[in-house]
């Protein structure tokens, strides 16, 4: 085996690149971190606190890495045992008691012991022996009800504690909303769970201390499908800080864990019983009780090997133990019989094959082949030796893009205001410090169009001049710290108000920027161009000049009238924002201030370089997704300047392309348009 720690640094650096480098988690975690903290929750969970869980909370960016939500109201608190009542005021506060008694381990009953204000949980109410208690299987029904009221971009459907829908923003992945309460206390069985921290080390004292004070949530599932009074307790936020507690190579460890699960054991079955869940708790007891492991890139593989065989030894027991609760086996309904005893033998054949078996994995076979194919092969897990820094710079950009679709209120800027108070106390990094940056620009651009959607309502020409330029001021300084492709939307905002020639002195500056060869547009850039012309400057600055995004249109506000009806299709289809890529915008723009102008042959060149950009454009500034629109926005054009025929023609463009703007009814409606005319 003295090759293995060899080949543990080759994987080590494979999924490094894969997976993620230690800073690259740490950007995603701080950016995630810093956003959530001011982000309010999508319009429909107004009134409810939340909490992003599963794999992309702790910072894996894997295809399959879900995004989930929990929410519960604020004002509903758990408590563990009637003493604690003393420290909520009713009725201000709805208290609710916890009952574990004859329950399978990790679940409860939820007793009411004062009124709700909350519809929903009254209607999930049940009387049994002149107590009030609040039923899990009802409380999902009803939220999930609620879910199915609005225009999500699938009908939701009940997982689980979970109502799931498909979430075409969030990378096209299933998203499950949980609605539960939260409790800020430690629950009476979980205890013992505290001692054995303690004796053996780890978590640390700091971080187990961050998780007693933050509680648990309960979440409405019973121990088995008959159980409609029973709530599951679930710790998913003490186990997002566990993971944030990990080092890297047991960070990686679970990401080696959770592609050998995808591409390895759950390949060529039916639904699979092994989750990557059982991964986490198994990584979680071998990280916690086997204190002759050495968490280092040499020793990957072995940390790997040592989680497979108690993941083997589980199946073959039948036993799978909470990490909090031990007593709660969570194999005890999913693993029995024939499922058990045929995974306990795929398993074992893995594990004969030994450590080859990785070889089976299309993600793992390439950098593994190459460390046993060149035995003279030397590997550096120095992170500068795997990742640059301009590389680094690229992937805190990306994050932005995950966040480009979030809408921000005035009433938001104080708390982001409270949040830079509460960071300027200990030092800011400088990912931290762009992301608070990027978060006031938008701030300032949603507070700007609120402004403006006033402006409209004002019938004093006096207040109007005023209100009008208190936004123009708004969008000016949002320019002036968001990034290159910003000054779009001041642009927009000049035409709205008929002032052509200042929207076109905006849109020259925004080309000029744009064009430049150092732009970085959803991950697409020249990086050697970008690293030479970026030498010195600060994060914060690169970002101004490089960085180019979406222009996104939330169905809030008005932007410009020739998108109204594009907007409002949008939303009537359960989407919150049209998506066009800035170049459509920008020679859209073009072409409309040079038509209000009376410049036709100005007017007529802009729309002919968005053809062509359309036409000939190989993907990478108007990416397929939004194909939609922008050939919707050359059909609008071409029919405002009189072109019906080619409007026509790129209108059918836009009813061939991934409907992800999800546009088709103002397709169709502007195609009845030229057909009257």
């Amino acid at each position: 085996m003295d090759h293995l720690p060899r080949l543990s640094e080759s994987v080590y650096v494979g999924l490094c690149r894969e997976v993620g480098s230690p800073t690259e988690v740490r950007i995603r975690r701080e950016v995630m971190d810093t956003m959530e903290a001011v982000k309010k929750p999508v319009n429909i969970m107004k009134g409810f606190d939340k909490m992003r869980s599963g794999s992309t909370r702790e910072g894996y960016r894997q295809s399959t890495s879900d995004a989930d939500w929990m929410f519960w109201p604020p004002d509903h608190k758990v408590i563990c045992d009637l003493s604690q009542i003393s420290l909520y005021r009713i009725p201000q506060h709805t208290v609710i008691l916890m009952e574990c008694d004859d329950l399978s381990p990790g679940f409860t009953r939820l007793n009411l012991m004062s009124p709700s204000n909350r519809e929903k949980v009254r209607s999930s109410c049940v009387e049994i022996n002149n107590n009030v208690y609040i039923s899990s299987t009802l409380f999902r029904n009803n939220y999930l009800e609620f879910l199915q009221t609005y225009n999500l971009p699938s009908s939701p459907w009940s997982h689980g504690p979970c109502a799931t829908f498909y979430h075409q923003i969030l990378l096209e992945l299933e998203s499950d909303y949980a609605f539960c309460f939260r409790s800020y206390h430690w629950p009476a069985i979980a205890l013992p769970w505290i001692q054995r921290c303690r004796q053996q080390g780890w978590p640390s004292e700091l971080v187990l201390s961050d998780i007693l004070s933050s509680g648990f949530h309960v979440v409405p599932i019973g121990s088995t499908p008959d159980s409609i009074q029973e709530w599951r307790i679930s710790f998913s936020l003490a186990e997002q800080k566990l993971v944030y507690s990990m080092n890297h190579t047991q960070f990686l460890s679970y990401g080696l864990l959770k592609i050998f699960l995808k591409e390895v054991i759950n390949v060529n079955g039916s639904s699979p019983v092994l989750c990557s869940y059982f991964l986490k708790t198994a990584l979680f007891w071998l990280i916690q009780t086997n204190n002759s492991l050495n968490w280092t890139p040499e020793n990957l593989l072995l940390c790997f090997w040592q989680c497979f065989k108690l993941l083997i030894f589980w199946v073959f027991t039948g036993e799978c133990p909470n990490f909090f609760i031990p007593q709660n086996n969570m194999f005890r309904l999913k693993l029995t019989g024939s499922i058990q005893t045929l995974l306990f033998n795929k398993l074992n054949e893995l594990y004969c094959k030994g450590i080859s078996s990785l070889l089976l994995s299309e993600t793992l076979r390439p950098f593994l082949s190459q460390a046993i194919l060149y035995r003279a092969l030397r590997v550096c897990t120095d992170e500068s030796s795997i990742i640059t820094n301009a590389e680094l710079e690229i992937n805190l950009f990306k994050e932005f893009y995950v966040y480009n679709h979030m809408v921000l209120s005035v009433v938001e800027f104080a708390a982001l205001i409270k949040k830079i108070e509460i960071e300027i106390r200990k030092r800011l990094t400088s990912y931290q410090e762009a992301t608070l940056q990027l978060m006031t620009s938008k701030i300032l651009r949603s507070t700007a169009m609120l402004k403006l959607c006033d402006v409209y309502q004002l019938k004093t020409r006096n207040k109007v001049y005023y209100k009008a330029s208190n936004v123009s001021r708004l969008l000016k300084l949002s320019c002036t710290l968001g990034c290159a492709s910003d000054i779009l939307y001041l642009a927009m905002y000049y035409y709205k108000t008929c002032r052509y020639e200042e929207s076109l002195s905006c849109l020259q500056k925004a080309q000029n920027r744009m064009t430049k060869p150092y732009i970085i547009y959803h991950g697409h850039v020249y990086l050697d161009i970008y690293r030479r012309c970026m030498i010195e400057m600060s994060l914060s600055r690169k970002m101004k000049i490089a960085l180019v995004t979406d222009i996104v249109l939330h169905s809030e506000y008005t932007y410009i009238d020739e998108l109204i009806l594009e907007q409002r299709t949008n939303n009537e289809n359960g989407e919150l924002s049209l998506y066009i890529p800035p170049l459509v915008m920008l020679h859209m723009m073009f072409t409309l201030n040079h038509h209000r102008l009376g410049d036709r042959m100005r007017s007529q060149q802009s729309l002919q370089d968005l053809q062509n950009l359309l036409l000939y454009e190989d993907g990478v500034y108007v990416l397929p997704l939004v194909r939609d629109i922008s050939w919707q926005i050359l059909g609008i054009c071409q029919q405002i300047c009189g072109d019906f025929q080619g409007a026509l023609e790129s209108y059918q463009h836009s009813l061939q392309e991934d409907p992800f703007n999800k546009i088709q009814e103002a397709t169709l409606y502007r195609i009845n348009t030229l057909y009257e005319d």
